[in-house]
């Protein structure tokens, strides 16, 4: 029970594919099923899900992400152990060099090194004017000691950002900001860019032109997603605040907790079973009665999981910045 008048509940994978195979008769109330039948229903559960999320269904996460730009760099790879940087738009802390750090230096402190802790990601701006980034080892006091050394100088008063948990890629990148970092005393500036399809970004004959980031393109086809920038970043001093289209987290054991609003969780059971009904000679009649409330549940929860829109005009471009 709860005291603040709200509950959770979501029930784990083993009650959702249990709730499947007894809407089959395939157990009975109070039974679990083998082995073999678990990794089969788990693994339709899985499909089913990414087949959703690639039809176009509303069963991700949207939330606000930080790419950090690098002077030159056009190209950027999403997702876990990617050497570029990004992560979500609340996961980063900010900081400054209390005093130099020079070249080889393997240690630095920050004026502050609340939110940064060990294992996590941390960028430097160097006085050669790039990112450097590298790895927290250890956190002494206000002492970060790195996991590799600096290549050259980074002053007293540069920034330092830093993160602990990377970006999933995403499937799909709807909106970027260029977010150009605060100045000292100062206030941070988002402003729209305006996204790319594939042919106009690979139309473009100079993409390595340096210049102010105005446009992007996101690849979602390959297995960290790409993020495209073009004119290539000048300088160290902007990012790419963007609106990614986060994956849900798979189902990899019974104890796990479904990824997805409460209101999905009768649309997970009664569609799973009948993804799985072929596999288990269900009977016709019984099939049909599944079939339709399966849709009937799937039309419910994507009318009620639904984004609104704003309705921009201006010349030459569509909701969303885009030329139509």
């Amino acid at each position: 029970m709860t005291t603040s008048g709200t509950a959770s509940w979501n029930p784990g994978t083993a009650s959702i594919i249990n709730g499947a195979l007894r809407l089959l008769s395939a157990i009975a109330q109070g039974e679990t099923p083998g082995a073999g039948e678990y990794q089969e229903a788990l693994e339709a559960l899985n499909g089913m899900v990414k087949t959703w999320q690639a039809s176009g269904i509303h069963v991700w996460a949207e939330e606000d992400c930080m790419l950090f730009l690098q002077p030159g760099q056009v190209r950027y790879r999403l997702g876990p152990g990617s050497p570029d940087a990004a992560t979500t738009g609340d996961g980063w802390v900010r900081g400054a060099l209390a005093v130099t750090a020079a070249a080889g230096a393997a240690q630095i402190v920050p004026a502050s090194a609340d939110g940064m802790g060990a294992g996590d990601r941390i960028g430097i701006w160097l006085d050669a004017g790039t990112i450097f980034w590298t790895s927290v080892v250890a956190v002494v006091g206000e002492i970060l000691s790195l996991a590799a050394p600096l290549p050259s100088q980074a002053g007293a008063g540069a920034m330092c950002v830093g993160y602990a948990a990377p970006l999933v890629r995403p499937l799909r990148v709807p909106g970027a900001r260029r977010y150009q970092f605060a100045p000292p005393g100062g206030q941070a500036i988002e402003i729209p860019v305006v996204p790319m399809s594939r042919l106009d970004y690979a139309s473009v004959p100079n993409k390595t032109t340096p210049g102010t980031v105005t446009q992007f393109f996101y690849d979602p086809q390959l297995g960290a997603g790409v993020v495209h920038v073009w004119p290539a970043p000048s300088d160290s001093r902007s990012a790419l605040a963007f609106t990614a289209q986060r994956p849900l987290q798979d189902f990899t054991s019974q104890a796990d907790t479904a990824d997805l609003p409460q209101e999905w969780i009768s649309v997970l059971r009664y569609n799973l079973a009948r993804e799985l009904a072929p596999e288990y000679d269900c009977p016709a009649p019984r099939f049909a009665m599944i079939a339709a409330l399966a849709a009937e549940k799937l039309a419910l929860a994507q009318a009620w999981d639904r984004e609104p829109q704003s309705v921009l005009f201006g010349a030459g471009a569509g909701p969303a910045g885009r030329s139509g």
